[in-house]
């Protein structure tokens, strides 16, 4: 069981592709919310970065209706599988998906409005390399969301240390207007926002 939990990290293979299914299914909820605090506009274009399955990129595409979305992953499993979902805007040109991780992302500075992380920052080698390189993509005044849910909290001190860190690493990286949201879950569910 610890194998195929693993699966939700950095998810390989067939246990990879069961694992990103059930993440389509049980995540839509705190996508949507994650989604809904970057106030997307039309015209932006947005980056999710650890888009696993691709349910929140082809949530995103239908609201960016004159924009792009973009996306990372650092599992092939996971690019393979948010491909075929976004099948279509990838061939429009609407939607691109990349295999890289949050430390090296493959687009020039300036690119984007919104940045969007859902479940992922725990997961990245270097967190604050990851947000230098998000800071260098987006476009000044634009905006991050960094969601998490951390399951491994077991009390609320746990909870509130998860939430304080995560401004903290926000606040580090230069992100200015840093605020903290959250949304009633078990567990809670944290989101930083701030802008660059």
């Amino acid at each position: 069981m610890r194998s195929f939990n693993s699966q939700f990290a950095h998810p390989q293979g067939i246990p990879g592709r069961l694992a990103g299914a059930i993440m389509a299914l049980e995540n839509r909820g705190r996508n949507r919310w994650a989604i809904s605090l970057l106030e997307l506009k039309p015209t932006d274009r947005v980056l999710e970065i650890g888009f696993g399955p691709g349910w929140a990129i082809a949530e995103m595409h239908k609201m960016v209706t004159k924009g792009r979305v973009a996306g990372v992953d650092a599992s092939e499993t996971m690019v393979r599988q948010a491909a075929r979902r976004n099948a279509l805007a990838i061939r429009t040109g609407r939607v691109e998906l990349q295999h890289a991780p949050a430390t090296e992302l493959p687009f020039p500075p300036n690119s984007f409005d919104k940045v969007l992380a859902v479940n992922s920052l725990p997961f990245w080698a270097a967190p604050a390399q990851g947000l230098d390189e998000i800071r260098r993509v987006l476009k000044d005044n634009g905006r991050l969301g960094v969601t998490v849910q951390p399951v491994w909290a077991k009390t609320l001190d746990d909870i509130q240390r998860v939430a304080e860190e995560l401004n903290t690493q926000l606040i580090h990286a230069n992100f200015k207007n840093v605020q903290q949201l959250t949304l009633p879950a078990k567990p809670i569910i944290l989101s930083s926002i701030g802008e660059k």
